[in-house]
């Protein structure tokens, strides 16, 4: 090849816009005996866009893909998050957490990209925060009570207003009731807005992990402290007048999730929620429409979903380095692809997001 050939082609690939991933996930990897983790980014096929090694472990990546930047939020205890290009990986900005805080692993940009919103706890009252940061320099530009305590994952109920679930454990070791519960807060002042915490016979229950659903309701997958003694209900659909809906779910699966629901997920077209269970080694499947049980499917030490690039699609991730896309058909329930099953030298951590524009 002439020179002349070598350098166009060249200025062509410098000018061609890289490739904006499909979904994020976090990872660790024990190559050779040594821990190490990284936060990582996946096209539709699964082929990997980029890497972004870290000195830490991280526990969710979101993205805001109009301005093309991503977040990598540290698993709580979390000492530090950081601002990522989202086509490149390449880290921006590292983020701090408040004075005798630690993030929570969770985070959600502003609509307009300009904040990014974390959940914080402080000391050994897990006192819960939520806390803002300017995007642009990464300094916390505000803060706010979370209304609760050992915040977890939050999300936008709409354009003002915060849902986050309040996990409320103090103790993983205890089987004491716990103070948990599901806020809505004004995301300019931090006023509470609404509240769900669960009576009496649910009190040992832990609500963690949300998804949103198009008419605003808010999915919530919970962590029982005290699973042996009974089956209470592990996902809720619950708006901000309180009333709440537990997702109904056969004997039989309900025994096999163990009182844990590790993620909770709604398919782009709002039609299907998907719940995960590690513990249980598979992931479940409703109607959003209705709330009725449609299938499950196992996949050992799974925790990550996320909507996948249509209708009725779901990602799953697992523990064990697999990547299952799988589809919700209305008459056969879930249908997994295994030709496109991956199987990595890693292990994927708890969560993975979808990219959209």
């Amino acid at each position: 090849m002439s020179i002349d050939r070598f350098l166009k082609r060249r200025a062509q690939a410098l000018d061609h816009r890289a490739e904006i991933p499909a979904h994020l996930l976090a990872v660790g990897d024990n190559a050779g005996g040594k821990a190490t983790f990284a936060a990582i980014a996946v096209s539709d096929s699964g082929r990997q866009v980029w890497r972004q090694a870290l000195g830490w472990r991280a526990h969710d990546v979101i993205a805001d893909p109009a301005r093309e930047i991503c977040a990598i939020i540290g698993r709580k205890p979390g000492h530090e998050a950081l601002l990522c290009d989202l086509a490149s990986g390449e880290a921006l900005r590292r983020l701090h957490p408040l004075p005798g805080c630690t993030f929570d692993g969770h985070a959600v940009f502003s609509g307009d990209g300009a904040n990014l919103y974390t959940t914080q706890s402080q000391g050994k009252a897990q006192i819960g925060h939520v806390v803002i940061y300017d995007v642009a320099s990464g300094a916390i530009a505000h803060s706010f009570s979370s209304q609760g305590i050992e915040p977890h994952e939050l999300l936008w109920a709409d354009a003002k207003t915060l849902a986050i679930g309040n996990g409320g454990i103090l103790d993983r070791n205890s089987t004491d009731p716990i103070t948990s519960s599901l806020v809505w807060l004004d995301a300019a002042t931090g006023d509470l807005l609404g509240r769900v915490v669960l009576d009496e016979d649910n009190e040992t229950l832990s609500l963690r992990h949300i998804a949103r659903l198009g008419d605003g309701r808010v999915v919530c997958g919970v962590q029982d402290q005290d699973f042996a003694t009974g089956l209470r209900p592990l996902v809720f659909l619950a708006d901000s007048a309180g009333r709440v809906t537990a997702l109904d779910l056969p004997a039989a699966v309900h025994r096999r999730l163990m009182g844990y629901i590790g993620s909770v997920a709604v398919d782009p077209s709002g039609a299907y929620i998907c719940a995960t269970s590690p513990r249980g080694g598979l992931a479940v499947v409703w109607s959003a429409i209705d709330g009725h049980y449609i299938d499950t499917i196992d996949l050992p030490d799974t925790c990550g979903a996320a909507g996948g690039p249509g209708a009725g699609d779901f990602l799953l991730s697992s523990g064990h380095g697999a990547r299952l896309p799988i589809h919700i058909d209305p008459v056969e329930g879930i249908v997994a692809l295994p030709e496109a099953l991956r199987l990595d030298p890693l292990q994927w951590d708890n969560h993975l997001s979808l990219v959209r524009g």
